[in-house]
């Protein structure tokens, strides 16, 4: 029983020694699927991926990253034949938890990640012009809707580099809209994130260059 009461006081202090962790950017290159998983529609919506990065060492080559951040979603559709542009853009609040696994045995180099999140939907606006001529401009009222959090799934492929680390990763959503209409939000997110140094790693690199 003591001996579950000690690990129990010092798991904080362990997860902390274990933890490294820092902010996080990015583009984000989404569509809305027509109701299949994976199924690119028209052109990517570019936006901006903002948050933070804690990186949980569970064994040498494996690791747990939890990451709330801001992205953006949505969707962008050409109509060449009316020279139109329809332009659908969602903020979402999301927390995703990946298990990122390290391709090598030493720090750094390739990984895969993958992972689930869960988000909730901030914004939402549409915009439509044709030659150039704004059309609507909508902005969308969610207290209206019953539909604002969303859980999805996700895949990355990245490599490590020192205290940075770069990272393409395709994430879909698995709640649709409604039940009718199944669309789902698909997003290719290219993220960077820069680990802030520890103060025991900073220390271990005077030593070594001393």
């Amino acid at each position: 029983m003591r001996r579950i009461v000690l690990i129990t006081l010092l798991l904080p202090t362990l997860l902390i020694a274990q933890t490294r962790s820092g902010p996080r950017a990015g583009l984000s290159l989404a569509t809305i699927s027509s109701g299949q998983l994976f199924q690119w529609n028209g052109l990517p919506q570019v936006g901006p991926i903002l948050g933070y990065s804690f990186e949980v060492k569970w064994t040498e080559q494996a690791a747990f990253l939890i990451e709330p951040m801001y992205i953006s979603k949505g969707s962008f559709i050409r109509n060449a034949q009316f020279d139109q542009n329809t332009s659908t853009r969602y903020g979402y609040l999301e927390l995703p938890i990946i298990l990122k696994l390290s391709l090598g045995k030493d720090p750094g180099g390739i990984f895969l990640s993958g992972g689930i999140m869960g988000g909730y939907w901030l914004t939402g606006r549409q915009v439509s012009k044709v030659s150039g001529v704004t059309q609507y401009n909508t902005q969308y009222d969610l207290s209206q809707t019953n539909r604002r959090f969303q859980y999805g799934a996700a895949l990355g492929l990245g490599v490590d580099k020192g205290n940075f680390s770069f990272e393409s990763r395709v994430q879909t959503s698995l709640s649709p809209f409604n039940p009718v209409y199944q669309a789902q939000n698909l997003v290719i997110g290219l993220h960077f994130t820069y680990y802030i140094p520890r103060k025991a790693d900073r220390e271990r690199k005077k030593e070594l260059d001393e």
